[in-house]
């Protein structure tokens, strides 16, 4: 072999970066973002997958893109994990003895539950708000049932033009006109 065409190690330079560190930071770039997001998600999926292949569990992954697209993975599929979460419930937080050895919990198990639980009293809290606002909106349609005591003078006013206009078409239902 020519030792000419035999290229020089010494001479030969990476063309990649190769595998570097990258700091955890949101990503600034909007295209950036959204192109890092679709090139992890595969890989999310992809060890979704062998979680529950290789450990034989039920899993359901789902995720909002950056432009608010949802995408998702289940094992066997999502409606079945969602499913089976909905009518046994959520596990219980707490399911240890207490004279047991204390077991550590995922903060992030944690977290969520608790996320969990805020928004539901938000729900209610807003139920309770809507309602409180049609109760208002029924009583102004109901003033029959308001005691004359607590009318103020316009209402009063107001409901005494309506029986006026009531009795007039009493009158001229009964007389025929």
């Amino acid at each position: 072999m020519d030792s000419e065409n035999v290229p020089n190690l010494s001479d030969v330079t990476k063309k990649t970066k190769g595998r570097q560190k990258i700091e955890m930071k949101t990503i600034a770039n909007k295209c950036s973002l959204q192109v890092t997001f679709s090139k992890h998600r595969t890989g999310v999926f992809k060890k979704a997958s062998e979680l529950a292949t290789l450990c034989g569990v039920d899993l359901a992954v789902i995720m909002f893109s950056p432009n608010n697209h949802v995408y998702s993975f289940g094992s066997p599929n999502v409606d079945s994990v969602i499913q089976r979460y909905t009518t046994e419930g959520p596990p219980p937080l707490f399911t240890q003895d207490l004279n047991e050895a204390p077991c550590t919990m995922d903060e992030g198990e944690l977290q969520a539950h608790l996320n969990c639980l805020s928004n539901q009293i938000d729900a209610e809290k807003q139920r309770v708000e809507d309602l409180n606002h049609l109760l208002m909106a029924a009583k102004d349609h109901i003033w029959w049932d308001v005691p004359i005591e607590s009318m103020s003078n316009a209402q009063l006013e107001k409901y005494h033009k309506m029986l006026k206009e009531i009795k007039l078409k009493h009158m001229r239902h009964t007389h025929g006109e």
